[in-house]
């Protein structure tokens, strides 16, 4: 059951489920989140949220400005996009083509198409993503052809997605998809998300056995998983274009 209270001007929500312990979250608006034990009151909530108003605030505060710098980037000539861990700048250059064409040359995203086209946000940004995508489809195939060799395992089907909150996924069919948004992560990154999925072709879990796996092949794989955390919000497309 999920009720939403009020501390002076502040808002928040409050879940009550069967669980031993209270955690306050916030999510990706900027909203507040209480997930508390069904036996604790509410008035001892809002004692908690009262004590923790500093750091509750503070992260509110961060997540919109991530929220506004989002909104705000832009995909226009002379812009930048995040490739491969590296912010590029994107270039628009006419050419006599039917639709626009994406390549990335000398560090530069770069857009090819007639004047028409070029002037045409939309049709930019769509054509941007869907070289993305396209990329995806190739970076991915050759990561797990270097990695599946460490499990003596192999998906048997990779699919790429644009997925809002997943960075990639295994089902029990041994099928694995991967969000093509990733490869605005470091390439380490990159790797950890394909060995991430391919150890769930072993272990449908998240289990100690699992985590073991995972080290024997990544034994830095917490330091990505923690930059994956904190970075993941710079991962991603102007919201109406994803």
């Amino acid at each position: 059951m999920e009720t939403t209270h009020r501390l002076s001007s502040f808002e928040y929500k409050v879940i009550k489920k069967d669980i031993k312990n209270i955690t306050i979250k916030i999510n990706g608006k900027g909203e507040v989140y209480v997930i508390a034990p069904l036996n604790v009151s509410y008035p001892s909530i809002e004692k908690i949220v009262e004590n923790k108003m500093e750091w509750i605030q503070e992260n509110v505060e961060v997540t919109k400005n991530r929220i506004y710098n989002m909104k705000s980037m832009g995909l226009l000539d002379g812009k930048k996009l995040l490739w491969i861990g590296n912010f590029l700048k994107i270039e628009m250059q006419q050419a006599d083509i039917k639709k626009c064409y994406v390549e990335i040359a000398e560090d530069k995203i770069i857009v090819y198409g007639k004047a028409v086209l070029l002037k045409n946000e939309e049709n930019i940004k769509k054509s941007i993503c869907e070289f993305y995508k396209q990329r995806a489809k190739v970076i991915f195939r050759e990561r797990v052809d270097i990695y599946h060799k460490n499990l003596n395992v192999y998906p048997k089907k990779i699919t790429i997605r644009c997925q809002k909150t997943r960075w990639g996924s295994c089902s029990s069919n041994g099928n694995i998809s991967f969000n093509y948004k990733i490869l605005m992560a470091p390439m380490e990154v990159i790797d950890y998300v394909v060995v991430h999925e391919l150890c769930h072709l072993v272990y449908m879990d998240h289990s100690r056995d699992y985590w073991r796996l995972v080290e024997s092949i990544i034994p830095q794989y917490k330091n990505r998983r923690k930059w994956l955390k904190c970075n993941g919000y710079m991962l991603n497309f102007p919201e109406k274009y994803i």
